[in-house]
C-alpha cells in the first residue's frame, strides 16, 4: 500500500458493487492510505449490500473502510453520509461524488418521474453531499477536496440529442455546479 493519502478521511458515493468508477476510486484511495466511507444503497439479489463487498476488499487488503447505505438523493442522506465519515474517522478531507443512475429513452417518451430521478440522484446528490462536506471542512479549518463527476454526455453529441438527452442535461448541470 502507498502513503499518498495516509491520515486522510474520504467519502466516495456510489462506490459499491463489482465494477464502476466509485469502486475503483475507493479502492485506490484505500491503497494509498486513506480511510474510506464506501457509500452505496444498492444490494445484490441475495440481499448483500454492494458497499459491504468493497469495504471487505479494502479491509482484507489492510485498509480502513466503513459502509454507508444512505441515498444521495436527499439532503438528510447527504448529511448522514458525511456524518458517517466524522463518526468513524473524526474528520472529512475528501469527498468524491460519483453516485449516479442512468435512464435512457427518447425525449418524447420520457416521464416526469425519470427526470426527477435523474435530477435527484445526480444534481441534488452532488449538492447534498457537497454542502454537508463543506460545512464540516470549514469547521475543521483546514479545507479539503471535493471531486464531482460528470460525463461526456454533458457536451452533447449524437447520443445526448436522442435517447440520452435527459441524462446529458443533468450531467451538464453538474459541470455548472
Amino acid at each position: 500500500m502507498g502513503q499518498l493519502l495516509k491520515g486522510k478521511a474520504a467519502v466516495v458515493t456510489g462506490a459499491g458493487g463489482d465494477c464502476g468508477i466509485g469502486r475503483a476510486i475507493a479502492l485506490a484511495f484505500a491503497s494509498e492510505g486513506a480511510s474510506v466511507v464506501v457509500n452505496d444503497f444498492a444490494q445484490y439479489e441475495d440481499g448483500t449490500k454492494m458497499a459491504d463487498t468493497v469495504v471487505q476488499q479494502i479491509v482484507e487488503n489492510g485498509g480502513q473502510a466503513v459502509a454507508n447505505y444512505d441515498s444521495v438523493a436527499t439532503m438528510e442522506g447527504g448529511k448522514n453520509i458525511i456524518q458517517t465519515c466524522i463518526d468513524h474517522f473524526g474528520k472529512i478531507d475528501i469527498l468524491v461524488n460519483t453516485a449516479g443512475n442512468h435512464i435512457g429513452g427518447l425525449i418524447e417518451e420520457a416521464t416526469e418521474e425519470q427526470l426527477d430521478s435523474l435530477y435527484q440522484v445526480h444534481m441534488k446528490g452532488h449538492f447534498a453531499c457537497t454542502q454537508a462536506a463543506v460545512k464540516e471542512m470549514r469547521k475543521q479549518g483546514n479545507g479539503g477536496s471535493i471531486i464531482n463527476f460528470s460525463s461526456p454526455s454533458a457536451f452533447g453529441g449524437e447520443g445526448a440529442q436522442g435517447w440520452q438527452l435527459l441524462y446529458g442535461s443533468i450531467k451538464a448541470a453538474i459541470l455548472g455546479f
